[in-house]
């Protein structure tokens, strides 16, 4: 678990799971005892509490799976989460025709997506255009980095330290609180996006496209 506070949205969701039992028991029993005292399956007044009951489950399930499942990370509150960039140069890998900083394999299908495989400092990591794009040319950004808040002077700088060759990535941490703990967040990453710069097309690999079987 990232962090206790936590606990208080699993608390949460058990007690609305017994709150869900309780409620169809008691839909249930007051029913059966207005069967056997009325003769009765059906009054307006037993009708209205068990509305007020679904009504109140439908409330609180609503604001549950909107806190645990639908938050969008870019129109929150900035007091709920930390923001972090790291930047490293790109590791240029030899081949026996190319030398590439990127290698590029497509995605198949109705909605393909591409995937970025690079090395930094020794290690291999592997991302895809969903949380990823690659950037060449004369300008490091392109539309899809543009909506997150650089800092262009420093990338710059890397351009020349780096010869425009680096990756930056930027993670987005919910805080560690009660309010993120509602929605089991406290301490998960929230986003995480790399822009990945070579110097031109010439740097990157694509991997032949293979057909769906």
């Amino acid at each position: 678990m990232k962090s206790a506070w936590n606990l208080i949205g699993m608390g949460m969701w058990l007690l609305l799971l017994i709150y869900l039992v309780w409620m169809i028991h008691d839909m249930r029993a007051r029913r059966l005892k207005l069967i056997v005292t009325t003769k009765k399956s059906f009054t307006w007044h037993n009708f209205s509490i068990s509305c007020a009951e679904l009504i109140a489950f439908l409330l609180v399930l609503w604001g549950m799976s909107y806190a645990t499942f639908f938050q969008d990370v870019a129109k929150m509150n900035k007091s709920r989460v930390t923001t972090s960039y790291q930047y490293k140069p790109l590791i240029i890998q030899y081949q026996n025709d190319q030398s590439d900083y990127v290698r590029v394999k497509n995605g198949v299908g109705r909605n393909p997506i591409q995937h970025y495989t690079y090395y930094v400092e020794g290690r291999k990591y592997q991302v895809d255009s969903l949380s990823a794009t690659v950037v060449y040319g004369k300008s490091n950004l392109n539309l899809q980095a543009e909506t997150y808040k650089w800092n262009k002077e420093w990338l710059n700088h890397l351009d020349d330290r780096y010869q425009k060759a680096w990756v930056a990535t930027v993670t987005t941490t919910y805080k560690k609180n009660w309010f993120n703990g509602i929605g089991l967040h406290a301490g998960r990453q929230a986003n995480r996006f790399s822009l990945i710069r070579i110097p031109d097309k010439t740097f990157m690999a694509v991997e032949p496209t293979k057909a769906d079987d």
